[in-house]
């Protein structure tokens, strides 16, 4: 009996593990000055099994990720009014919301502002899925300006 017990716990355990260990918490996003097109273009990625557990909790437990254009495009325009972008005068640079899309294990989902003039430094700021997950990890590269940061 207590043989049985143990293995059911391991088993159980050994589940548990498997299931925490596909959801990521992390996203990464980049952010490009682009030289030719004048653009600062940004890019958000996020684990595909993220946003199907997400959507499900921030909009509706029957939403689909992968099949329905309308639950895509609410996990859009959600994670557009999670990101911000200022200037060092804190003012707003405004994004456009150019489109997204489902590629390989990927939700992407795009973004582009014209650079603006004279610009010395831009702050950002990312809460996707922060305030579903607090441990959510969002990553941000700069690319286009020297070194990648």
């Amino acid at each position: 009996m207590l043989k049985r017990l143990l293995c059911t716990f391991v088993v159980m355990m050994m589940v548990a593990t498997s299931v925490v260990a596909h959801q990521q918490k992390a996203a990464e996003t980049t952010v490009l000055f682009n030289k030719r097109s004048g653009k600062l273009e940004v890019m958000h990625r996020f684990y595909l099994h993220d946003t199907e557990h997400a959507v499900q909790s921030l909009f509706d437990k029957h939403a689909d990720i992968l099949d329905s254009s309308e639950t895509q495009q609410h996990f859009a325009d959600y994670v557009a009014k999670q990101f911000l972008a200022r200037n060092f005068s804190d003012e707003k640079i405004a994004l456009n919301n150019v489109g997204y899309e489902v590629e390989g294990k990927f939700f992407w989902v795009y973004q582009e502002a014209t650079q603006p003039v004279d610009l010395k430094g831009i702050k950002l700021f990312n809460g996707s899925l922060r305030d579903l997950w607090p441990t959510q990890i969002n990553m941000v590269n700069i690319e286009g300006k020297g070194q990648v940061r």
